[in-house]
């Protein structure tokens, strides 16, 4: 979303900078009089290179070095530019036609009354149409080249497809509302009168400009963000949080500037340090022999690895972690409810043994089945136990330990920063989140949101919510909202991947 909103403003105000340079000028008369070429090439040049040059400012945004934002600045520009030349000129020649097949004198061209003052104008619907026609296309093509000029400076095919058709999208109906409002004006439908901007036509031609820049930018984000498939997110560090696009076939990593995804300021990356490949719809990771390795999943790799949703990618002492839109978009098959038979002499409840008046552990004012250990004959043991656990950059945290927690439930950690640590489930709700205070708190893993999941002991089974996170949850690989658990499924949240035991 913040990448449309980038790109939507960035186009607006590139279009509005363009049309307040040329509206004091001859360059936008307030009648349909015909402009020689050079007009119509400065006019072309300053709107396709101001809203390039801004949507190009907008896309660097993105980038991960100065080098690779300050050459897609300068190609946006140009190219776009260059599109607004071929725009321009080729959308005039389409316009001409339409203009000719309407048949009528001009849009700015407003017949007079008998005292001479401005009548308005009812259009005709065939001229219209042929007239929409004219000028969407005109700044359809102008929008199709700043687009286009995005995958130029990636080097990336797809993403020239991708830029040109939403720009062609956007300067079309951008065009077409240009028209619109011209016609709406003329018909006397909305009356715009003279304002600090000038004429009536100064002050449509200030709205469409901003309309029809924003209308490019808007699209150019929207396909952008629909049509991305995998991309990294940074966890720490310079450019936290900034999601770096898989749009290549093969992207690779290191401290060079040449890299697609350059990372600085680590001692411990190599100029090239890893490469991910794209095979259909999978990537993969592989290291490119540099000293201190790669891991994914803390897990050191040595040959080609398949990324999954979620991963965690450490290179160096920098870290990533992989995002598949498939996995996030996916809706998974939710395991149907089956009845597991279970014997009589077990409550199906808290899982206790049943005496013979058929009390258990939960029975109110009942007998437990079996009786608890005593410490000096006085004191039971708790059923739930925290100790303070002091680790590297974590002193004083209070980390839960492997305890019997009266349920027999638990998450044991597989992977990730929290591995070998093992979780207990209460029989009520369990919150897990980063922030200090969770039933399982995960302070130390950034990917975590600070109200991560919720797992809930229901009818005897146990169920576990994602609660609005940003990175979602995970089971067996599948992005959930609710699944029921069973034994020894893999949950993942943020980095760390459990093993949940009942």
């Amino acid at each position: 979303m913040g990448r449309i909103i980038r790109y939507t403003l960035a186009g607006m105000v590139g279009a509005l900078i363009a049309w307040a340079i040329m509206e004091p000028t001859s360059l936008m008369p307030d009648r349909m009089i015909s402009l020689d070429y050079w007009q119509a090439v400065t006019v072309g040049l300053l709107s396709g290179l101001f809203v390039g040059l801004l949507i190009g400012a907008a896309e660097a945004l993105s980038s991960v070095s100065s080098r690779e934002a300050t050459r897609g600045i300068a190609i946006a520009a140009g190219v776009g530019a260059i599109g607004g030349v071929f725009g321009l000129q080729f959308g005039n020649w389409v316009y001409g036609i339409a203009l000719a097949l309407a048949g009528g004198p001009g849009i700015y061209a407003r017949p007079t009354d008998g005292a001479g003052t401005a009548a308005p104008v009812s259009p005709n619907a065939l001229s219209f149409i042929f007239l929409l026609i004219g000028r969407g296309f005109g700044w359809a093509l102008i929008g199709m080249f700043i687009g286009f000029s995005q995958g130029i400076a990636k080097k990336s095919s797809k993403k020239m497809i991708n830029g040109a058709v939403g720009g062609f999208i956007g300067g079309g109906i951008g065009g077409a509302v240009f028209e619109i409002l011209v016609w709406i004006s003329l018909a006397g439908a909305l009356p715009l009168p003279p304002s600090l901007m000038g004429s009536t036509p100064a002050v449509i031609r200030f709205l469409t400009y901003g309309i029809t820049g924003g209308s490019i930018g808007l699209f150019l984000g929207f396909i952008e963000e629909i049509t991305k498939k995998a991309w990294l997110l940074k966890l720490v560090g310079r450019n936290e949080g900034k999601e770096i696009q898989l749009y290549k076939q093969v992207t690779t990593i290191g401290q060079d500037e040449s890299m697609d995804i350059p990372v600085f300021g680590d001692p411990d990356v190599a100029a090239k340090h890893a490469v991910i490949t794209a095979q259909g719809q999978m990537h993969f990771i592989e290291d490119a022999g540099s000293f201190y390795g790669t891991r994914v999943n803390g897990q050191k790799i040595t040959k080609r690895e398949m990324l999954h949703g979620g991963d965690l990618i450490e290179i160096g002492k920098t870290r990533f972690t992989y995002q598949d839109k498939s996995a996030r978009s996916s809706t998974p098959t939710q395991a149907p409810s089956v009845h597991i038979p279970t014997s009589s002499h077990i409550c199906p409840f808290c899982g206790a043994p049943k005496d013979a008046n058929g009390n258990c552990d939960c029975t109110v004012g009942g007998a437990p089945s079996q009786p608890q250990p005593a410490i000096n004959g006085t004191q039971n043991i708790p059923q739930q136990m925290t100790q303070p656990i002091a680790s590297p950059g974590q002193s004083g945290q209070t980390m839960p330990i492997s305890v019997n927690s009266g349920s027999g439930a638990k998450l044991t950690a597989l992977s990730g920063p929290y591995s070998g640590q093992v979780f207990s489930l209460s029989l009520g709700d369990t919150i897990i989140g980063r922030e200090a205070g969770r039933d399982i708190a995960l302070p130390m893993d950034n990917s975590v949101s600070r109200s991560h999941a919720r797992i809930a002991c229901e009818a005897g089974s146990y169920v576990i919510y994602d609660t609005g996170s940003t990175n979602g949850t995970f089971v067996n690989g599948a992005k959930i909202i609710r699944q029921p658990l069973n034994q020894a499924d893999v949950v993942q949240i943020g980095s760390t991947k459990f093993r949940f035991e009942a």
